[in-house]
Formats: C-alpha cells, structure tokens, sequence
C-alpha cells in the first residue's frame, strides 16, 4: 500500500461530489455470483445518494472536503499503514475508520481497510470496502480482491470457515480444532482462526496448544483483544477471577445458616413454652373458660397451617432431592457408558473398524454406528478415520436417519480432500439426500462445490447429477 505524501499543497480538490461507478464489465463475464453482488451493492448503497446529487445539482454546488480534512485523513491512513506493517492490527482498524470517516471516497483508504477487514476475517465489510474503492477507482488492487471474494474458490473456503464454526455450536470441539489447523497452515496470516482456536483450546484443556497459538498471534496482531483474556502462561483470567468470587461467596453462605439456626432455635422454645402453659390451664378452667379453649383451638388450628406449610416445603426438597437422585444416576449411567467406550477404545482402531464392518455388513447399523465412533475415539485411529466418517453416514442413511447422515457427509467434505478416497462420492450422496428431501438448492450447491474443488470426478458427468443442475 502506497504512503500518503503530508503536502497541502498537493492535495487536489473535488470539483464534484457525484459518484461514478467505473467498473469494466467483460461481455463475456460468466461470474453470476459477481454480477449479482455489484448489482445489489450499488442498488442498496448508492441509489440514495446518486438520486440526492442529481437533485440538488441544479440548486447548489456539491459539498466539498477541505484539503486540511483531506491531510488530516492521510495522518491516519499513514498511522494505521505503519500499525500494520508492525502488526498491530487491531489498532489498525480503528485508525482506518477514522480516516474513513473524514475522507470517505479515497480508494487507497478504503483498500487498506478491505486488507484489514480480510484479515480480521470480516469478509462482508472487505468486499464492501474493495467494491467502493473499485467504484470511485477503478484500481488494479480493489478490482482483484473483488474477483478474489468472488471466485468459487473462496466459496468453497468460507463453507469449510463456516461449517468449523457449526462445529462449535453442536460442541464437536475435536473435529472443529481440526478444521482450523488446517486453515491456519493453509492461511497463516489471517486473525480469527488463531482466536478461535486458543479458546477451543482453553475449552478442552489442551493448554501447551493455546500458549503456542498465543505466541504466533503475538506475531501478527500484538494488540488482540484476546490478550486481556489469557496471561503469558494461558491462565484464562475470567475463570480464575469466577473461582475467587465463588469461594468468597461460600463462605458468607456457611455463616449464614449458623445465625439463622440459633434464631430458629430461640422462637421454637418460646412456642413450646407457650403450649405447655396452655395445656397445664386447660384441666383447671375447662368449664369455666370456654371461650379460651376456642382460642386454644383456633391456634392449634394455626399450628396445623404451620405444619401443613412445611410438609409443603418438605415435599418441595423431596421433589428436587428426587431430581438430584435422577441426575446423578444419569450421570453415572454416563460414567457406565464412558468406561465401556474407553474399554473398547483400548482394543485399537483397526480391531474396532473391522468389528463395526462386520455388524455393518450384517445390517445392524445402529451397532455398527457405535463401533465406528469407538473408532475415531482411539489414539490409531489416523489410518481408519476417513472410512469411519463415511460409513457413519452410510449407516444413518440406511437407517433413513437423514439429518445425521448429511452431518456426517458435510463433516467427511469438510475436513478431507478430493485426493480421498470417497470424497466425490460423499459429495453425491449429499446432494442426492437433499434432492430427495426437497431441498433442491442445497442439492446444486453442493453439486457445484463438487465440480470445484474435484473437476476430474465421474459424478460430474451423471445423468441424474446434470438433470438436478438444470432445474
């Protein structure tokens, strides 16, 4: 990115305020999703302000910005070029939208924050940002960001981003750690994996892997919000500030009950001494006194709401004491299954791939499901892994659980490449499944990813596959 020069006197003025959009357009451009994503951004952006300029063209000159907020917005475009080149990205961004601010239509301003945005993985406002810039500049680098967040490529990269991301909300922390790895050796320079993945880390404990992570983070953007997070060890200082309060606050809650127990104890002594005086009056003055043993009944009366309101309260604790029971055999039932899982994950992963082949074969594949996921728990499992993906979706499928088969499927696509070797046929099968349940779009796009990312595939050339394209 060019430097801006700090001369007044070069600083040229806007004889118009009007806006132009300079985009060539090839006749023979095929990219439909670029078309369409011009198409809606000058629509929805510069409609408004187009129509604005036309009218106020025959009543007054357009406003105009002064050279000194001109040079005053080159500043902060040089301040957040050289926080960026130092890797301070962060504070980078909010330079670059100061100057923005100030000086909203300069393509150099508005690339540089594209270039932020990229790597901040805010891929909305980039191409938001390289598009205005292509507009009002028509410039070499806006105009190859924009095909580049247009191609099919980055398509099929942002549905490998997203679906990490989906990993994370169904808590599949392994298999989204996975994905980002992989992003993260394929893209070094972008930001947000590394956040993401140091707080999967923190979340399955892995703390060697998070102050790694922290490190190489260090070396692109020293000042990420994530820093004030996690101390040079990988502490997470949220949770241990949590842990403090919490030992606080059990301390008053111990002290608490023994006041509360000692007050309890003096009102409940009072009350039986008032009884025993009752009762001792009642065999002197039983006849003479009628209307005192009314009253005497009229409290016994009372003392039976009391009981009848603790009985209440007490089958209120029964209730939860019930609930605590339930849990706890849930959990235990848990612990059961957690030791009869890591039972047969010590038998090896080529043991348990071939034992869940056989109950597949025989058409048991809910059994078979089980042992393929005892498969991917084992430390071997490296070699079988692919397979067991597979043939847990294929299993899903045979059962015409859908929604299960097209997770697994999407997990297969996502996580391996075309050199694998089921992954066009994943891609088919994932496709046919949503062709089959009405789902026609999902079909095609993931028809066209297929053709994408593996071009050599005979699925491409399937007559079922062309038909679904052509709807």
């Amino acid at each position: 990115m060019p430097r801006k020069i700090m001369d007044i006197s070069l600083v040229e003025e806007n004889k118009s305020d009007y806006t132009f959009f300079k985009i060539d357009e090839d006749e023979d451009e095929d990219n439909d999703t670029l078309k369409a994503l011009k198409q809606t951004y000058v629509t929805s952006n510069y409609k408004n302000e187009t129509i604005l300029n036309l009218q106020k063209e025959l009543n007054t000159n357009s406003v105009e910005i002064s050279k000194e907020i001109k040079l005053e917005s080159y500043n902060k475009y040089n301040n957040a070029l050289d926080l960026a080149i130092r890797h301070y990205i962060t504070n980078a961004v909010e330079f670059v939208e100061e100057a923005l601010k100030l000086n909203p239509k300069d393509p150099d301003i508005l690339n540089l924050k594209g270039l932020l945005c990229l790597l901040k993985c805010d891929f909305s406002k980039a191409f938001e940002s390289f598009y205005t810039s292509q507009c009002y500049g028509n410039n070499e680098l806006s105009r190859k960001y924009v095909n580049l967040l247009s191609s099919k490529d980055f398509k099929v990269f942002l549905e490998r981003y997203n679906h990490s991301i989906r990993f994370i909300n169904e808590e599949l922390n392994e298999e989204s750690i996975e994905i980002f790895d992989s992003l993260i050796l394929e893209e070094p320079e972008l930001i947000e994996p590394y956040v993401i993945s140091i707080l999967l880390y923190d979340r399955v404990g892995n703390n060697k892997k998070k102050i790694e992570l922290l490190d190489e983070l260090r070396c692109i953007d020293k000042n990420n919000p994530i820093f004030e997070k996690f101390n040079e060890e990988g502490i997470n200082l949220e949770s241990e500030n949590v842990q403090k309060d919490e030992v606080d606050t059990n301390k008053d809650k111990k002290e608490e009950p023994q006041a509360k127990n000692k007050k309890t104890d003096k009102k409940h002594m009072i009350l039986y001494a008032v009884i025993a005086v009752l009762v001792v009056c009642m065999g002197g003055v039983y006849l003479n006194n009628q209307r005192k043993i009314n009253d005497l009944n009229k409290q016994i009366s009372s003392k039976d709401s009391e009981i009848n309101e603790k009985e209440k309260v007490l089958s209120e604790k029964e209730e939860k004491l019930n609930a605590k029971e339930k849990e706890a055999q849930e959990l235990e039932q848990k612990a059961q299954e957690q030791e009869e899982a890591a039972k047969q994950v010590s038998k090896g992963a080529e043991t348990l791939y071939f034992e869940a082949t056989r109950y597949k074969t025989a058409r048991d594949y809910k059994t078979a499901i089980k042992y393929y996921e005892y498969t991917l728990k084992a430390t071997d499992t490296s070699q079988y892994k692919a397979d067991s993906i597979y043939n847990i979706a294929l299993s899903y499928k045979k059962l015409g659980d859908y929604e299960n088969a097209i997770k697994y499927y999407k997990r297969y696509v996502s996580t391996y490449s075309p050199a694998q070797e089921y992954y066009d046929d994943a891609y088919y099968q994932l496709a046919m499944l949503y062709y089959e349940n009405d789902r026609l779009q999902e079909a095609k796009d993931a028809l066209y990813a297929l053709r994408s990312t593996d071009p050599n595939s005979a699925y491409n050339k399937n007559e079922k596959v062309l038909e679904i394209l052509k709807q």
